[in-house]
């Protein structure tokens, strides 16, 4: 038990870190493009939650206490809802009503796409090494 929560709080780190580096990346294109930061980590750790569920599912390993740190430690780090409702706010409050609502969209489309395509490439990964 003690060992999930180190693992929980490592991954934690670890992902914010990166979602840290995102938005720092974005940032130098210009101020405009951080919700697009925002936007790749949802869609990319949305992705890695749907691979990751499979495999550990398959593997018999989805209670493993590194699969639960890698799935709400890293990747709840990684994954910004909490930021993405302050970006939308924020692009809504600069009178840019359509922009918000594009951002909503795109985030919830592609978050959930992304959690289907991982979950795909996952069965299809783990149904060619059994073959």
């Amino acid at each position: 038990m003690i060992l999930e929560w180190f693992a929980v709080a490592l991954g934690g780190m670890l992902g914010s870190l990166l979602r840290h580096a995102l938005s720092m990346l974005f940032a130098l294109a210009g101020p405009g493009w951080v919700p697009i930061a925002t936007l790749a980590a949802n869609v990319i750790g949305c992705g890695m939650i749907g691979a990751l569920a499979v495999w550990s599912f398959q593997q018999s390993l989805s209670t493993s206490w590194w699969v639960v740190g890698a799935r709400v430690g890293l990747l709840g780090g990684l994954t910004t809802f909490s930021s993405f409702g302050l970006d939308v706010v924020r692009v809504w409050q600069s009178g840019k009503l359509s922009w918000s609502l594009t951002l909503t969209c795109l985030h919830v489309a592609l978050g959930i796409s992304a959690v289907v395509a991982g979950m795909r490439w996952a069965e299809s990964w783990a149904h060619q090494t059994s073959s």
